[in-house]
């Protein structure tokens, strides 16, 4: 990286660090907590990053509390309440904005978004405040267990994914108006390259490389299909793509427009945002996934994620 980006990249945190401090100082408060407590915070002060993101974000610290027998909370409230589609399950972590107090001397923001170097269970030790305010999207099982293998990582971010949510009644209900019968599914990702998903990358193919594209991709899928005799969903950020393939091969789809969750307008009924949370599922209910990337498509862990939660098998196709 070019010491110019390093220096924007200093700066930006520097300005989202002074925002969340601003933000957190208009409830001061000089009261202590009588145990130490982790509280993560997606309001929207700060971009916090997709569905995955954020998931990442909290079973990391979800972790890290119960290493250190601190408190847990979860203060979710944009673009959604979480709670709407993810309910607590055996940890009661639900907070409101108005509970949570910034004491000067006690209480620590932490700025994690994009911070792959950190140990945060170390700065978290190594403090003398008693409430952490977070804000993080990484998945930090590698730097909190190092000599583990990939499998036993992904057995334990399950068990903490199913110690903290379960699916409410509504997310529920939505799933198995779906489908109920066994289905494979695919899963791509494009981000900006089809020009129908605002996301943080500007690249937009042109129209002959988009076709390139869509065909190069229908090839990789017709041998899934001819595999298989399950029924087989597609999932992905572009609109075009989805349509696409709908026509060309026997594949299903599930209803509606996917955007990122940052992207979000102020108006965006519940059910934009339903349609995030029933693709993951959807795909963690499969039967396997298959992701496939081919030229300048991007890598994705959202279907990774889903199959870590679903725990089953997960291939990536290629060029």
């Amino acid at each position: 990286m070019s010491r110019f980006k390093n220096i924007k990249k200093t700066f930006g945190k520097r300005i989202k660090r002074l925002k969340l401090l601003a933000f957190h100082s208009q409830q001061f408060s000089f009261k202590s907590n009588p145990k130490k407590r982790i509280i993560i915070c997606f309001n929207g002060v700060v971009p916090h990053g997709g569905l995955v993101d954020r998931l990442k974000g909290i079973i990391s610290f979800y972790d890290i509390a119960k290493i250190l027998d601190y408190e847990f909370f979860i203060q979710f409230d944009t673009p959604f309440r979480l709670a709407v589609f993810l309910e607590p399950n055996q940890v009661q972590w639900q907070m409101n904005r108005a509970a949570i107090k910034y004491h000067p001397l006690k209480t620590k923001i932490l700025y994690l978004v994009n911070d792959f170097e950190c140990h945060p269970l170390q700065i978290i030790k190594d403090s003398k405040a008693d409430t952490f305010l977070v804000y993080a999207n990484i998945d930090y099982s590698n730097t909190l267990y190092p000599e583990w293998t990939t499998q036993e990582k992904e057995a334990h971010w399950r068990k903490n994914f199913n110690m903290v949510f379960k699916k409410s009644a509504l997310l529920n209900s939505k799933l198995k108006a779906v489908e109920n019968e066994k289905y494979i599914a695919f899963h791509t990702r494009f981000t900006s390259l089809m020009g129908d998903f605002k996301d943080t990358t500007a690249l937009v193919l042109d129209g002959k490389q988009q076709n390139v594209l869509l065909e190069q991709l229908q090839q990789k899928i017709k041998p899934i299909l001819e595999d298989t005799h399950y029924k087989c969903y597609a999932f992905s950020d572009s609109i075009r793509f989805l349509e696409t393939i709908k026509q060309r091969e026997s594949v299903y789809l599930v209803e509606g427009n996917p955007f990122h969750m940052d992207n979000f307008g102020g108006d965006t009924p519940i059910q934009g945002h339903l349609k995030t949370l029933l693709d993951f599922f959807m795909l963690s209910e499969s039967e396997s996934i298959y992701f496939l990337k081919c030229g300048k498509m991007y890598h994705s862990s959202f279907s990774k994620y889903a199959a870590i939660v679903g725990n089953i098998p997960f291939k990536m196709i290629t060029d």
